[in-house]
């Protein structure tokens, strides 16, 4: 007696036995698609039909309608409710912004008053320096232009940047801000970083963004939503002023780094990128210096009497000179 051999390609003996149907084990699935009444409605309804009365008390009814009118009322005044702010925080952030502007506005008024204060201690110094015969003067008048101690006028460039067209504002590789996700389009302080590093190393004289002075203690950083330089929130569009050859200037910044990581941003990510040549700028002086170290200078030695004679003479003045008055020379970071 031979077997028949199987396979994977054999039909498979039926799982079901004959007689049962397939969808034995939905049952409750399959009465309420069957029967979606349940049957003691069914009754209720086939009661009322008995007596005459209508299967159903229907959906027309007063006590319907007016429970529908309040349900939709009591949502659209949630919703309501919902997209509208509160007016006591509208008060508070009105309130903000007013002590934000207030505050503001003094600390110009403060910056006009220091910038002035600070005119005269200038010209006190230098009649005080000018009695003096050295070269303190000189030296002083050299220190503090570099220092960036005095406003600046002179011939430069003017390069501004601002954010992207459509930019949701208000790691400097070859690839700028890799890390940048969502706010591509926006101008971050790293970006002003590195364009005015750009620029010292072009060549530049004298650099000021918005206004505000650069030093060798200035810091460009973030904070929040905001660019700070030397502590002061800055505006769109960022002008950074620069004193110094224009030709030159440019040629050099199109050739370092500074330059082109500008490209880049413009190229990549749509930054508003300008570069323009300048005939007379005027750069103001920082405000934020402190005197950390001052000295004494030491007074001149006196000069040695005449050897005319073995012996002075009782009829020759005196070559000591009289103590006089000399001002501190204060050294600025």
């Amino acid at each position: 007696m031979s077997t028949r051999p199987t396979s994977h390609r054999d039909e498979p003996p039926p799982v079901t036995p004959a007689g049962r149907r397939l969808d034995e084990s939905m049952t409750l699935l399959i009465s309420m698609m069957e029967r979606p009444l349940d049957p003691g409605y069914a009754a209720a309804a086939a009661e009322r039909e008995a007596a005459g009365l209508p299967p159903s008390t229907g959906t027309q009814t007063p006590v319907v309608v007016v429970a529908s009118v309040v349900a939709g009322l009591l949502f659209a005044l949630g919703a309501v409710a919902l997209r509208t702010p509160s007016s006591s925080a509208i008060t508070a952030k009105a309130n903000l912004v007013s002590q934000i502007q207030t505050r503001r506005a003094a600390v110009e008024k403060q910056g006009v008053a220091l910038r002035a204060l600070q005119s005269q201690l200038d010209k006190l110094q230098a009649q005080a320096l000018g009695q003096d015969g050295s070269s303190l003067k000189s030296r002083l008048a050299t220190l503090t232009l570099a220092a960036g101690a005095e406003p600046v006028t002179g011939k430069g460039i003017k390069v501004v940047l601002d954010n992207a067209p459509g930019s949701g504002g208000t790691s400097a590789d070859g690839n700028p801000r890799t890390s940048a996700k969502k706010d591509d389009g926006k101008v971050f302080s790293k970006d002003l970083q590195i364009v005015v590093n750009g620029l010292w190393e072009a060549g530049a004289e004298a650099i000021s963004v918005n206004g505000q002075r650069l030093t060798s203690t200035s810091a460009i950083r973030f904070a929040g939503e905001a660019i700070l330089v030397n502590f002061r929130p800055l505006a769109r569009p960022y002008t950074i002023s620069v004193i110094g050859d224009p030709a030159s200037l440019q040629v050099e910044f199109a050739g370092n780094d500074g330059g082109a990581y500008a490209r880049a941003l413009k190229d990549n990510y749509g930054i508003r990128v300008s570069i323009d040549a300048a005939d007379k700028l005027t750069l103001p002086a920082a405000t934020s210096f402190t005197v950390r170290a001052a000295r004494v200078p030491k007074p001149q030695s006196s000069a040695p009497a005449p050897t005319g004679s073995s012996s002075p003479s009782s009829h020759s003045p005196s070559t000591t000179p009289s103590p006089s008055t000399t001002p501190t020379s204060a050294s600025s970071p």
